[in-house]
């Protein structure tokens, strides 16, 4: 089952804890965050690179769910 659109948007316009994700999850998000944060016209843009990212890993989609 996918994490729907709005899950997502969520876990980049918040400050949630990213601690149990693995690595390369937390550098991700963490990076998505910021574009978003400087530049919120570009949130559609970081949630398609992230679920390009949860389609190729799919332990990201376990790190995300966790949040």
């Amino acid at each position: 089952m996918s994490i729907d659109d709005t899950t997502l948007q969520n876990v980049l316009t918040s400050g949630s804890d990213l601690s149990q994700a693995s690595l390369a999850t937390k550098i991700l998000v963490s990076r998505l965050r910021v574009d978003v944060a400087s530049q919120p016209a570009d949130l559609a843009t970081a949630l398609s690179e992230l679920k390009t990212f949860i389609a190729k890993y799919p332990f990201a989609q376990q790190d995300l769910r966790a949040l």
